[in-house]
């Protein structure tokens, strides 16, 4: 189990801590309200760096193929005008795949850094997130009398400066953001323009190419994320008036494009209805050829007992359902069970403010893919045990069929002390 796995937990529970503190310490609701914005997904950084360092690995393989294969005929077998013709051409793609290779490379290292840069950033949180807590106790003793009243303006000072220092440290992790995606731009500019000076003569057009399809998703992404940003301070906790809950908590507004043009429109809400919250996201593919899917997902969570439950279905198929080849098919159910993240000592009274508290629970699952085109597809189940928000302990299966080699199976098993792995021959 990677160490980033301890991610959730540890936001989880700087995120309490800051809860607890808000009650007492009004600074702590903007502290509280940086971690929320902060927060991302270290695992799936970490997974994705670990893809391109072997993208990296394969391409230099690739490299040593070539040039082997080249020295492997001896020159008293093939001397000749075409053989130094065919040297320099698998010289020129060699020296492209490296360029591309140095490329994967860097890539997987800029993903790697941003991902610790998050955990970072988590370690950072709890340290605050414990200080204020432990502040709140102080203020409350000062409110009750037990110190002098000037300490708790000493202490609304002193969580005044957690809040500066907060500030910096996300403006840190968004300059560690800014830096990875300068190099993804940088870096893909510089390829393009050593391949094409290595004679890849497509590699600027593909590059501009890249750019319009990227540049096309600009405008909606920052209307999307200014409302988006908006709406998460009107649902930090104490941003409006302590223990009411708003009937829509949550808004979250989705628009992008991919590198086929196909944009994938839509957005989910959260409601509080009957006890339960309700999550219901959507949204609608469309590309160069029209209508190309899209996707629906339901959670609700009962309030009380903290049962949960869900499932998602989506349809893509890019090149336009009902023309050409044939689209593909997600799915997918869960069910969990949590303890309640918060505690309201008179529910009856108006008003009344909540306490959140320590969480652990159990969740499980099934999701599945099949491509109609080619019959395959893969079916994965998972269990895990969780506290604050991060497995301690999971189990996942997967079953894919369809394949060349029939049916294959594979199961994990993660633990803070280590991963077991077993796979059909």
């Amino acid at each position: 189990m990677s160490a980033f796995n301890s991610y959730n937990a540890l936001m989880g529970t700087a995120q309490l801590e800051t809860d607890v503190a808000q009650f007492i310490l009004p600074p702590a609701v903007m502290i509280g309200f940086q971690f929320r914005l902060a927060k991302g997904n270290p695992l799936t950084l970490e997974s994705a760096a670990q893809k391109w360092d072997k993208a990296s690995t394969e391409i230099g393989k690739t490299v040593e193929q070539l040039r082997g294969s080249l020295r492997a005929v001896p020159a008293t077998a093939w001397d000749a005008d075409d053989r130094r013709a065919y040297e320099t051409k698998v010289d020129e793609l060699c020296s492209q795949l490296t360029i591309m290779q140095v490329f994967c490379k860097i890539i997987s290292i800029a993903l790697l850094v941003l991902a610790w840069a998050l955990f970072a950033f988590a370690i950072f949180a709890v340290a605050i997130g414990t200080f204020l807590a432990g502040l709140a106790a102080v203020a409350v003793a000062a409110l009750a009398g037990v110190f002098t009243a000037p300490v708790y303006a000493k202490c609304l000072a002193i969580a005044g400066t957690c809040l500066t220092i907060t500030y910096v440290a996300t403006g840190i992790l968004a300059a560690a953001a800014q830096l990875a995606a300068g190099v993804f731009q940088g870096g893909t500019m510089v390829n393009a323009a050593l391949q094409h000076f290595k004679g890849n003569e497509a590699a600027l057009g593909d590059f501009a190419q890249a750019q319009l399809t990227a540049s096309a998703t600009a405008l909606a992404n920052l209307a999307q994320n200014a409302v988006n940003g908006a709406l998460a301070f009107r649902t930090t906790p104490g941003a409006t008036a302590p223990g009411v809950k708003t009937p829509v908590p949550s808004i979250d507004l989705d628009a992008d494009r991919n590198a086929n043009h196909t944009w994938n429109v839509g957005g989910g809400a959260t409601v509080n209805a009957g006890g339960m919250s309700h999550t219901v996201n959507g949204h609608v593919k469309w590309g160069d050829e029209g209508f190309a899917g899209g996707d629906l997902s339901y959670q609700g969570k009962h309030d009380a007992s903290g049962l949960s439950f869900g499932g998602n279905v989506e349809y893509t198929d890019e090149d336009g359902i009902g023309r050409g080849k044939d689209g593909s098919f997600k799915y997918g159910a869960n069910v969990g069970w949590t303890t309640p993240g918060s505690y309201t000592p008179n529910p009856q009274q108006p008003n009344s403010p909540s306490v959140s508290l320590p969480n652990v629970g159990v969740t499980g699952g099934i999701s599945g893919e099949h491509n109609f085109e080619t019959g395959q597809g893969k079916v994965e189940g998972y269990g895990s045990v969780q506290a604050q928000g991060g497995d301690v302990h999971k189990r996942t299966g997967t079953v894919e069929y369809g394949g060349p080699d029939g049916v294959k199976t594979s199961s994990k098993v993660e633990t803070p002390f280590g991963t077991t792995e077993h796979k059909s021959k």
